[in-house]
């Protein structure tokens, strides 16, 4: 097999045109509390698990989770789909241990080779997405930050140890066809600002996978959560793509609203997504979404179906490729979701009746105001709004020990082993209209795609109508 190219603003495979239609895997080898209904980053959350049933236990119950969450029954799923590629996020702890940088972990290569085996068998490709790092790229949950602070920009201990990190893997898989790339690193935020930071590092990484591998194409993300580019200012490697991401309802709530009109929206999404374009552009470069998508928990299925179909329209037109986010999740957002009485959702009903990540952001932007409020003068809300991160990084620390441990206690060995289980495909169910307008749109976008590079349609002559 050839491996696909990047030529100009277009990905390139056997001289043709070519488009990716697919969605993010989910919380499977980077663990996002909200996803699961378990409290507390990552790192926290597994060290809950060895503190009430000791090591062995734990890691049985997330090597388990790992092995049934994602199965060729799911790649099947993904094929008749239309898919055609899968962005996994992935933590750095599956590879490297915080305790002896110079190992390389054979738990984080044996996932990834079982994971490719099914790539090739159905043909869909993979891109890796490294989810966090150590320090934290960004101050939030989803990069498994304990302190609310991203220290990874503030040592180059750090940066070094997944410069390294990235060659290893570039070595071993760089004669791999179904690997589409490397997303080298999701939702960085700087804080404080650190100008001219992630160039910098974007191109040490670069330089250390080009020397083991020239087939595979680089993906980088933007500043502020993969939203603005202007922190790069050129990029010298002929092989590297963009990936951004395009959740305009995090930002303006309000688009959530069912009675917000439609059409309306519609204007607005166009609005935002003009503007996101606007900023990569002038890179002359294919572009991915590498996520996109909306809460189905509390909306009705049908409000979150409008949403996605003007999003997935959206990229259609402009000629984007992209990854919702996402596949598979605790009845969040994904496409396939664990039953109503399987014993996950049974655990993650519970612990949602104490907690959500709504209420502890809520929690933690009430908390910064009582303090503020102590201290004279007004408090500029850009430093209310780190010291959040900050306040919730505490939080963490109380639901590990006041919520988490104690039901884990409740329940026992015995009832939370079976937990992993639940995300076998067979005990799971999904939303068939979400499949059925993924496939339309799958479809839809591919076909587009296909062509000549030179011929093809063209992000920014679609752009200039």
């Amino acid at each position: 097999m050839e491996f696909v190219r990047v030529k100009g603003n277009e990905f390139i495979y056997q001289g043709q045109s070519i488009r990716f239609a697919g969605l993010g895997i989910g919380s499977w080898l980077n663990l996002e509390h909200f996803m699961l209904g378990i409290p507390t980053p990552e790192k926290q959350m597994k060290e809950a698990f060895t503190e009430v049933f000791g090591p062995a236990r734990s890691a049985r119950f997330f090597d388990d989770f790992v092995c049934s969450f994602c199965t060729e029954e799911d790649f099947k799923l993904l094929k008749d789909t239309g898919i055609n590629l899968i962005r996994v996020p992935f933590n750095y702890r599956l590879f490297l241990d915080d305790q002896n940088m110079e190992l390389r972990k054979e738990e984080g290569f044996r996932y990834f080779d079982r994971l490719l085996g099914f790539c090739r068998k159905y043909e869909i490709y993979l891109l890796p997405d490294l989810h966090s790092v150590p320090g934290g790229q960004n101050p939030d949950w989803h990069s498994d930050n304990q302190t609310g602070t991203p220290a990874f920009w503030h040592y180059d201990v750090f940066q070094q140890q997944i410069i390294s990190l990235w060659r290893d893997i570039a070595a071993r898989y760089r004669d791999e066809p179904y690997l589409l790339g490397y997303d080298l690193l999701n939702e960085p935020f700087l804080m404080p600002a650190a100008d001219g930071k992630l160039q910098q590092f974007y191109e040490r990484v670069t330089a250390a996978v080009r020397e083991v591998d020239e087939n595979h194409i680089i993906f980088l993300e933007g500043d502020s959560f993969a939203m603005d580019f202007s922190c790069l200012k050129e990029i010298r490697d002929e092989q590297t793509a963009l990936t951004f991401h395009f959740y305009p309802t995090v930002w303006e709530a309000d688009l959530c609203d069912p009675g917000y009109p439609r059409g309306e929206r519609q204007k607005v999404f166009e609005q935002r997504f003009r503007t996101m374009l606007d900023g990569l552009l002038p890179f002359n470069r294919p572009l991915l979404c590498g996520e996109a998508g909306y809460d189905i928990a509390g909306h009705s299925l049908e409000h979150v179906m409008e949403m996605v179909e003007d999003t997935l329209g959206l990229f259609c037109r402009y000629g984007v490729s992209w990854t919702l986010w996402c596949y598979k999740d605790a009845q969040f957002m994904g496409l396939v979701y664990p039953g109503d009485d399987s014993e996950w959702m049974s655990f993650a009903g519970e612990m949602r009746t104490k907690w959500t990540h709504y209420r502890e952001m809520e929690m933690g932007k009430s908390l910064v105001e009582t303090m503020c409020a102590l201290f004279p003068g007004e408090v500029d809300e850009a430093l209310k709004y780190r010291l959040q991160f900050r306040q919730r990084a505490l939080l963490y620390t109380l639901q590990k020990e006041q919520l988490l441990k104690p039901q884990l206690r409740a329940w026992g060995w015995e009832k939370i082993r079976h937990m992993p289980e639940s995300f076998l495909f067979e005990n799971c169910g999904y939303y068939k209209a979400y499949q059925e307008l993924l496939a339309v749109y799958a479809n839809a976008l591919k076909e587009s795609g296909r062509g000549n590079g030179d011929d093809g349609p063209s992000v920014r002559r679609i752009h200039a109508l």
